[in-house]
């Protein structure tokens, strides 16, 4: 993937101004898209692709890491008393599905606690760049926000288990 942030010509960053965002969208999808007349420029498929992609902060954060950071996604830096919660809370996901709607009511609570932690600890990173405490140029340990992208993973994922929503 490139980098959507110069696709759209923004300063990369976790706070993105969705207004801006969406003039850059609209203008590019003026210029380019078939329907306007030029069916040899594909800058309109790629505005899609980078439009949904900047506007999940999940997704932003995926990018920030692959395109600025030196840390691995893959490499799993979880804790390990997360994986110890997610493991015990899978198993209440897959008890729920049996029709235990206690379990399906207990971990769907768990889910939303760990979702608004998430939601808390991100608005604390974008607390920081938005008072330009810390930028791609200035941040010095990207391990954080790599965890917290990981931990967002392996919510999304039981989350979907929950839902029954499952994942090609």
């Amino acid at each position: 993937m490139g980098n959507p942030f110069e696709f759209f010509d923004l300063v990369p960053s976790l706070a993105l101004d969705a207004k801006i965002l969406r003039t850059k969208f609209l203008e590019i999808q003026r210029n380019s898209h078939p329907d306007f007349g030029d069916e040899n420029n594909n800058d309109s498929e790629l505005a899609n692709t980078y439009f949904e992609v900047l506007k999940s902060p999940e997704k932003r954060v995926q990018v920030l890491l692959e395109q600025y950071s030196n840390t691995s996604l893959n490499n799993n830096l979880l804790p390990p008393d997360f994986l110890m919660d997610m493991m015990e809370l899978n198993d209440i996901i897959d008890d729920s599905k049996g029709g235990d709607e206690m379990a399906k009511q207990q971990a769907d609570n768990h889910l939303n606690g760990i979702k608004s932690e998430l939601d808390n600890q991100m608005n604390e990173f974008i607390h920081l760049w938005e008072n330009e405490k810390v930028s791609i140029h200035t941040i010095s340990d990207w391990i954080e926000l790599t965890t917290w992208y990981q931990k967002m993973k392996y919510w999304s994922r039981l989350r979907k288990n929950l839902d029954g929503i499952n994942e090609i």
